[in-house]
């Protein structure tokens, strides 16, 4: 009876910790306050391991997932400023000008800001110069969104959208769970994640989203259903363009017309959910956009950065315009080699190697970047996804009151944790599956 009790005491200590911590980095503390950041975020991931090895009901779990993510409501994202971005975009879709064609910059420079925009919403976008990356399907929740004039009502509602693709991503693990004969608590690895509650309901990623998809793509294969597995990965690359990548993962399945068949559909419904702001301008903004991602950006990466010091040494200056296509060509040909390797391999394990390799190989690699990896790993008995979330959170200590500069020292601590933690993990799984 005592450890009975003990238990619920335990549990009920570890779900108010967990609660703190979450609406503390989500509604009060600055992300120039590294030190209260860490020790917030260190608590709340702590409560939430605690939480996963000690699991409540799926009911009690369903609910502490749903208040955390509810605190994060009453306040505007504070970790990012991506959030102005969707407003800007949304309210210039509602004065009929397409986001696509304007970068803000411009509009301000030639005083072409529609009166119902404010000034002060230019002011806090963080890349002004920049066209918008964010697909139609995505514009079309901005513009669902902007109908009010309040940026926190607007701001929840995209909110709302993300938590309702979250609950089909917690019933879908579930049920995948189930049938990879797996326990359903290990759901709770996703909807308890800490940074995965920040990143999506408080800073408003759109991984969120695609992540719903994916697993809706995962189960629609187990099923034998390739139309349905193909629209669904369709609308997740109509979301963010990544999940393109994983393509040949389906492609080279031992099932081949099947493959080819979930392919062809997903690359058709992207076409659709692509095509009602697709004209010349549309393709060369977003041309544009992409190439200064794959030739300018650059952020919290592990390969590139170690090239780009070499490249330093040897020619005297960033080598980023090379070095960065480079890389998306070697990203591009180890995923297409590492589907074919692993056809007969269970999908979600396929998926979680090509985003890992895509991840690796990239320029840039925010937080939210790594989020799809954790339930593409709970479903392939993998965990080093859940140790890269919760490293990559030292990617916040970069910012001050003077802006961003993020230390190296981070970086490899970072990396140094993932990459120990990775091979120890895949060393004892498959080498023990050899022997």
């Amino acid at each position: 009876m005592t450890s009975t009790a003990d238990h619920k005491s335990s549990t009920n200590a570890a779900a108010f910790i967990l609660l703190a911590g979450v609406s503390a980095i989500g509604t009060s503390i600055e992300r120039d306050q590294s030190l209260m950041l860490g020790m917030a975020f260190c608590s709340a991931f702590f409560a939430y391991v605690w939480l996963c090895k000690f699991p409540p009901t799926q009911n009690q779990s369903l609910w502490l997932g749903l208040i955390a993510r509810g605190l994060l409501f009453f306040h505007l994202p504070t970790l990012s400023d991506d959030i102005y971005r969707f407003l800007w975009d949304g309210y210039l879709l509602h004065t009929d000008l397409d986001p696509y064609l304007y970068t803000p910059e411009l509009l301000i420079s030639h005083e072409a800001l529609p009166a119902s925009i404010p000034t002060e919403l230019y002011s806090r976008l963080n890349s002004p110069g920049y066209f918008t990356i964010y697909p139609p399907s995505n514009q079309l929740i901005f513009w669902l969104a902007t109908w009010s004039d309040d940026w926190l009502t607007a701001t929840n509602v995209i909110r709302g959208c993300l938590v309702g693709a979250e609950l089909v991503s917690l019933f879908l693990l579930r049920k995948l769970l189930a049938n990879f004969q797996l326990s359903r608590h290990l759901a709770n690895w996703y909807w308890l994640n800490p940074l995965i509650i920040l990143e999506f309901t408080g800073n408003i990623h759109f991984e969120g989203i695609v992540i719903a998809f994916l697993l809706l793509t995962i189960y629609f294969w187990q099923v034998h259903r390739p139309v349905l597995t193909g629209l669904a990965l369709g609308l997740a690359a109509g979301t963010k363009l990544l999940p393109l990548i994983y393509l040949p993962a389906l492609l080279f399945r031992t099932s081949r017309k099947s493959g080819i068949l979930a392919c062809g559909i997903a690359i058709l419904v992207f076409i659709i959910v692509m095509a009602p702001m697709v004209s010349g301008a549309f393709i060369q903004s977003m041309s544009t956009s992409l190439e200064l991602y794959v030739r300018k950006f650059e952020f919290n990466a592990s390969l590139y950065f170690v090239l780009r010091s070499i490249g330093y040494w040897i020619k005297g200056y960033n080598i980023i315009n090379t070095l960065g296509p480079a890389l998306a060509a070697l990203t591009a040909i180890s995923i297409f080699t590492w589907a074919w390797q692993a056809r007969t391999r269970p999908v979600p394990l396929v998926l979680l190697g090509s985003l890992t390799i895509y991840l690796l190989l990239a320029t840039t690699v925010h937080p939210w970047y790594v989020l799809p990896l954790i339930p593409l790993g709970i479903l392939s008995g993998l965990y080093y996804p859940i140790v890269w979330s919760a490293m990559v959170f030292v990617t916040y200590f970069g910012y001050s009151t003077s802006g961003f500069e993020l230390s190296a020292i981070w970086v490899v601590v970072e990396y140094t944790v993932v990459f120990l933690y990775a091979g120890f993990e895949l060393y004892s799984k498959y080498h023990a599956q050899d022997a």
